[in-house]
């Protein structure tokens, strides 16, 4: 063998790992649109990746068995030419512009059916990267858990590196199909460099470099052959279930749940189980007995890991310090993979010593063997996965999970150690039972700090800020109580009020998503109201997202509308509503109403009714999976469900948004709908309102609608009064919009850029006077689209506007109306004061007034104002 053939074959089973999981998380995000569930479409792809693994890795192992090293490299070779040609293939088959996506989307109602269409196919390469490994077991004749641990710490460790790449560089450059194309190429290179490298290899399998044969003087082992498999096995289990618990655990206090936070996680774990492999290389057991001690006390280290997991609310007071440093998104996310990486790194380096130790307690630690070792471990895996994400979370919430899980942990290493230490065998099963029990007396973190979300917006806990503690600690109790919680299939939903119930909010995965407060109530109240004014005629709604229940109940009090139906994805949504019942208007429980729990995208490809209105109000656009409310695709799919003169309303949100990205928005939504308007308010949320006829705003309805007794009482809840007020959100019309979006690129299912862009500035506080500024002084515009029109209809649009301090639609509607009535010295001289004070446009201004002087060469004022701003140009 030659001297860099060993070296050289690990290099490429880095990169195999690397890609790997650079398809995983690609995988996961089609999956994601198809199964109308990303919590669903994760489990699914990390089952299938881990019944593929065990598949192949039994089945290789069998293959390879008695191949020399030179043949067991030509196998791996085929395998990783296989699995790039399939992976290549696979945008065609998953990605939503494939042509099976409309038949497995609406294969059935049930997201399960849909993710055994999906498991099918998935297998077939995933069993190629299982098959991968017993071939280079046997080309590398790494029987023995010291060369053994390299060979399974480098693909680990590629492994790792690979959602990096794909969330930092691949994906937010290139989009999906392309990432998974340019990573094939990189699989295909693999293929070719191992096909290269075989004929270096040894020809024949007796080669140097075996492993060690086994100690035949010793015999065999006192204990089943099929221990070490079940061992393997019941470690797979623990290490999945902790992963997935731990991800939901480490969104709620450290990374949030941003495409990057889900990649650091990932990586700090996979980088772990790679130190913890590399370990065996420097204390590899001596012996089938010291093989089942060492997993045993790695096992017992989890155990001790699920009773820290009690103590983690003191981690976020802990690190909050440093998120008040200013700090760079790279910064911050160099600094977030170190603080999960070192929280983690007991857990991780002792489940990534534990697996490969095994192998010395296997009676012939031959490739076939270690393939079924790592079947049993990846079949537990998948065990595991499943188990955590539908039964335990849900049922058992976080904490009880991890505690279950350590309980698992330590029931493994009681196994082992018994089979180990014979002489201590009786007390270590008396004591396990005991220790299992300990870690579920002791008192569970404190949910204010846990749910407080530090993480997401650390100035707010600061002392001395407004509304804030002597401490962290004490600002986040500050907050209100928590009195509700429910671990979900999807996130950690909570919801705190202080004890009156007067302020609420319900919280995400720790971060604020609707509350009682001025801010969301306004969000809330708008997007009820908004499109139910300006249709002529509704009758039949959809809401997008229940969240509080509020947009739903404001809609309600149109009565017009007979339907209104709301798609949800969260069940625990329709409690969080109920508990805000009375500012709700007990929606949940209006015969109107009714709730569909499904993916909104999954709703629409399956849902054949037709709407007047449709009302969309996702989470933040840094939420990852969220861009999928924001895409292309997703407005086409609206367009296609709404009548002849259906409306479109879509919130939006400025802040945390890099503004580049801001025209982005409306140009996505302009490639469905040819008419789009732009409403926003000063706290840094936005609407947009298309339609795909043009959208003409009726002044008379409005009034008439708009003072009705109920909806006059919601408005007065966020102090719109008069409740005509609310027309003076409407920042641009159709015309408007388009020329703020012109030039701007689409967010689409293939490229969805927002995902990627907009948590790069999430931890930049939002300069909103700035924004807002740049928003009401964007022009010049036209008049927005109103009827009736006249020179009184549009002078009260533009009254309506400055009283928002939307100084350029003040100006675009004055103008209009100084056109219909030129002979207004009151018009003219409102449009010279906008021109003048508020727009900083002296020359527009001085020109409006000498028109008006031609007209009335008597008007005091008007030469007045002429002075004014000649003698301010002059002292300038």
């Amino acid at each position: 063998m030659t001297p860099l053939y060993a070296p050289l074959a690990l290099t490429l089973f880095t990169a195999s790992g690397m890609c790997a999981l650079v398809y995983q998380l690609v995988w996961t995000r089609w999956l994601g649109l198809l199964l109308g569930n990303f919590a669903t479409a994760a489990a699914t792809v990390v089952a299938v990746f881990m019944a593929g693994l065990a598949i192949g890795n039994i089945i290789s192992g069998r293959i390879v068995r008695d191949k020399s090293p030179r043949e067991a490299l030509f196998i791996y070779s085929l395998l990783e030419g296989a699995l790039s040609l399939l992976a290549a293939v696979s945008p065609l088959l998953l990605a939503s512009s494939s042509p099976l996506y409309p038949a497995i989307s609406s294969l059935s109602a049930s997201p399960y059916l849909r993710a055994m269409a999906c498991a099918v196919i998935l297998l077939p390469p995933t069993i190629l990267m299982g098959a991968t490994l017993p071939s280079l077991v046997q080309a590398l004749r790494a029987t023995a858990p010291r060369a053994l641990g390299p060979l399974y710490a480098f693909n680990t460790l590629g492994g790792a590196f690979g959602p990096l790449l794909a969330a930092f560089i691949l994906m937010p450059a290139l989009g999906m199909r392309a990432t998974v194309w340019s990573v094939s190429a990189l699989n295909l290179a693999v293929a070719l460099a191992a096909f290269r490298l075989a004929k270096n290899a040894p020809a024949t399998a007796d080669a140097s470099g075996a492993g060690p044969a086994p100690d035949a003087s010793a015999g065999p082992p006192p204990w089943p052959s099929w221990t070490p498999y079940a061992l393997a096995a019941a470690s797979g289990f623990v290490a999945l279930a902790f992963e997935i618990a731990l991800t939901r655990l480490l969104i709620l206090t450290i990374t949030g749940s941003s495409v990057y936070g889900f990649a650091i996680i990932l990586s700090a774990f996979l980088s772990g189980l790679a130190l913890g492999a590399m370990l065996l290389r420097r204390w590899p057991p001596r012996n089938a007995h010291s093989a089942l001690a060492a997993f045993a006390a790695a096992q017992a280290l989890a155990w001790a890991f699920a009773i820290a997991t009690l103590f983690w609310d003191l981690i976020p007071p802990l690190f909050i310090h440093v998120w008040w440093t200013p700090m760079s998104f790279v910064q911050l996310s160099a600094f977030n993979f170190l603080v999960v990486l070192i929280l983690l790194l007991v857990l991780t380096t002792s489940s990534g010593y534990a697996l490969p130790a095994l192998a010395s307690a296997l009676p012939r630690a031959s490739s076939a063997a270690i393939g079924r070792l790592f079947a049993a471990n990846t079949a537990g895996a998948v065990l595991g996965s499943l188990a955590t994400g539908f039964l335990l979370l849900p049922y058992w919430g976080l904490a009880n999970t991890l505690l279950f899980t350590g309980g698992v942990a330590l029931v493994a290493a009681a196994s082992a150690g018994a089979l180990a230490l014979p002489r201590r065998r009786l007390a270590i099963l008396a004591a396990a039972p005991f220790l299992v029990a300990l870690p579920f007396a002791l008192p569970r973190p404190d949910p204010a700090i846990l749910n407080s979300g530090m993480f997401n917006r650390p100035q707010a806990f600061k002392p001395g800020s407004p509304h804030t503690g002597a401490s962290p600690v004490e600002s986040a109790r500050a907050l209100g109580s928590i009195i509700y919680e429910k671990d979900s299939l999807t996130a950690r939903i909570a919801v705190r009020a202080d004890p009156g119930m007067e302020n609420m909010s319900f919280i995400v995965n720790g971060k604020p998503d609707g509350s009682t407060s001025p801010v969301d109530m306004y969000t809330q109240i708008f997007m009820g109201h908004i499109a139910a004014l300006t249709h002529p005629d509704p009758r039949r709604a959809l809401v997008i997202g229940l969240g509080t229940g509020i947009t739903a109940g404001s809609m309600s009090l149109h009565p017009g509308i007979r339907e209104i139906h709301v798609v949800e994805i969260e069940p625990a949504q329709i409690d969080v509503a109920d508990i805000f019942h009375r500012y709700n208007y007990d929606a949940i429980h209006n015969p109107r109403v009714t709730i569909h729990l499904d993916d909104a995208r999954h709703f629409l490809a399956s849902d054949k009714t037709r709407y007047d209105i449709i009302v969309s109000e996702p989470s933040n656009l840094f939420v990852s999976g969220m861009v999928n409310l924001f895409t292309a695709e997703f407005y086409k799919s609206v367009a296609g469900h709404l009548n002849p003169g259906g409306l479109f309303f879509q919130w939006i949100h400025y802040y945390r948004v890099p503004p580049d990205e801001l025209p982005g928005l409306a140009a996505t939504m302009q490639s469905a709908f040819p008419s789009v308007m732009f409403w926003f308010h000063e706290y840094g949320d936005a609407f947009l309102m298309a339609s795909r006829e043009d959208l003409v705003i009726d002044l008379d309805r409005w009034a008439a609608r708009v003072n009705s007794p109920a909806i006059v009482r919601d408005l007065d809840r966020v102090g719109i009064t008069p409740p005509m007020e609310l027309l003076g959100f409407l920042a641009w019309g159709p015309l408007d919009t388009l020329l703020y979006a012109r030039g701007a690129k689409s967010c689409t299912d293939d490229h969805p850029y927002f995902e990627f862009t907009s948590p790069r500035t999430s931890n930049i506080p939002t300069d909103f006077t700035a924004l807002n500024m740049k928003f009401k002084t964007f022009g010049p515009l036209r008049p927005l689209p109103i009827r009736p029109e006249t020179a009184q209809t549009r002078g009260q649009t533009g009254k309506l506007a400055l009283n928002r301090g939307n100084s350029a639609r003040a100006l675009a509607e004055y103008q209009r109306a100084l056109e219909l009535d030129p002979g207004s010295a009151e018009l003219a001289l409102t449009c010279a004061h906008i021109q003048w004070n508020l727009l900083g446009q002296d020359e527009a201004a001085i020109t409006t007034l000498k028109a008006l002087l031609q007209r009335h060469p008597g008007n005091g004022e008007a030469r007045k104002l002429l002075r004014e701003i000649g003698t301010n140009r002059a002292f300038k």
